[in-house]
């Protein structure tokens, strides 16, 4: 049997359970200094009784050795005796209490008071002393209590309506960036911006920035994915294009001159999509390690890439020069190194009119340098063409530096630098002198 949905508590608000929260710590607080504070009333009251009763035991020695007649009357509410046959038949049982005995004495017959059991001496012989107080003559009265306890309870329940009142603005105040950012973050608007009030704290004013800033990654994460996906269906739908179109004409009849040409043309776009597909999974391996092996990026290698794209240069009147200073030692394989230097090169010659394109290499930087436009402000937001984003990738895979950037007067330079410990980015867009 299914279980009902758990309803959901009325007390559902931050504020409402940080309220509800320190209320019940106030009231545990309050019931306990209320508690203390009367414990300590009584234990005071009758302390300054026992104290006084010690004060008054002197004051009837001195007068005793004076002759004085037992009872004595100290006070109203206090008398001593000096001989235990002149305590009154009902005080008694106060004998059988031992000498030192000073304390209130409850529910012995009669009413409470306050007794005091010692001696003294005088002319060598051994005296005696009672004192008795009434305690209801020196203690406060139940009505007083009463109003004393009265008085502490209002004053408590005044305390925790103003301090609860206070707590309860104080949550608010606190909880409002949060509620405020919950909102924001419910909003189905794209171009939500997050914020905080001025007067927040600054944790919120900075986890508001975070937000910002990591949505602001996320969208330019899902604009590079979806024109990733775009550029990779693309450079697998040309070889798989010509593929289809190739075994086609093979149908058809004709010489075996053109069969050949076909059966080329076939192998041609088989071993360029191999080489995409390999190069698109490099991207999710993980097997890559700092040990791993490096080879020599060749001159003839290069050679081989940019023949591919001579065409592509031919038809817009664009002459490609290669400079190889020294052959480097890179991890990236053969199909990689040719994803990477086809897209550089392709991405030049498009933005290139005709005109002159280097290509230099050394050890630690592959440089294109083109004469085409310069980076706009759109380009560095956007993108340098999507070739680039699979650059960028790769580029991050094997923890390099790509950065494009204008030269003047005019065109780019696109590179590939190896020494990826020097700079904290991978990637980077900017305008630069050549």
């Amino acid at each position: 049997m299914p279980r009902a949905p758990r309803k959901k508590s009325s007390v559902n608000t931050m504020t409402s359970k940080l309220s509800i929260y320190f209320a019940f710590i106030a009231i545990v607080i309050g019931a306990t200094l209320f508690v203390l504070s009367q414990a300590i009333l009584y234990w005071l009251e009758d302390e300054l009784n026992r104290r006084t009763l010690q004060q008054n035991a002197e004051t009837a020695i001195v007068q005793f050795k004076h002759q004085a007649s037992s009872p004595l009357i100290i006070t109203n509410s206090t008398k001593a005796y000096n001989r235990i046959e002149d305590l009154p038949q009902k005080y008694h049982a106060l004998t059988q209490y031992p000498l030192g005995f000073l304390d209130e004495i409850h529910d012995a017959g009669f009413e409470d008071l306050f007794f005091y059991h010692t001696e003294y001496t005088h002319d060598a012989k051994r005296y005696p002393l009672l004192l008795i107080m009434d305690a209801e003559n020196v203690e406060l009265s139940s009505t007083e209590w009463r109003n004393i306890n009265l008085v502490s309870i209002i004053v408590m329940l005044v305390l925790f309506v103003l301090f609860g009142y206070a707590i309860t603005k104080l949550a608010r105040r606190l909880i409002t960036p949060v509620t405020q950012l919950s909102q924001q973050l419910k909003s189905t608007d794209p171009k939500t911006h997050f914020s905080v009030p001025d007067d927040s704290a600054t944790e919120f004013t900075e986890l508001a920035s975070s937000l910002n800033y990591y949505r602001s990654e996320n969208e330019l994460l899902i604009r590079q994915e979806q024109a990733f996906a775009k550029y990779a269906s693309h450079e697998l739908r040309t070889p798989l294009t010509i593929i289809q179109g190739a075994t086609k004409l093979l149908e058809l009849d004709g010489d075996a001159k053109f069969h050949c040409r076909q059966r080329e043309r076939i192998a041609k776009a088989a071993t360029d999509m191999n080489q995409t597909i390999e190069a698109l999974l490099s991207l999710v391996k993980h097997e890559q390690s700092e040990d791993a092996n490096y080879r020599v990026f060749e001159r003839a290698e290069i050679e081989q890439i940019i023949e591919y794209l001579q065409p592509l240069a031919d038809s817009k009147s664009i002459t490609v020069k290669l400079v190889v200073n020294a052959e480097p030692k890179l991890q990236p394989s053969r199909p990689v190194m040719r994803m990477l230097l086809s897209n550089l090169l392709s991405n030049a010659i498009n933005a290139s009119d005709p005109g002159l394109i280097s290509v230099e290499i050394n050890k630690s930087e592959i440089r294109v340098l083109d004469q085409g436009s310069k980076i706009s402000e759109q380009t560095k937001q956007e993108g340098h063409g999507l070739g680039l984003l699979i650059v960028d990738a790769l580029c991050q895979r094997y923890n390099w530096r790509f950065s494009l950037v204008s030269r003047e007067p005019n065109g780019s330079i696109a590179s590939l630098n190896f020494n990826s410990h020097l700079y904290p980015n991978n990637f980077k867009m900017q305008d630069s002198a050549s």
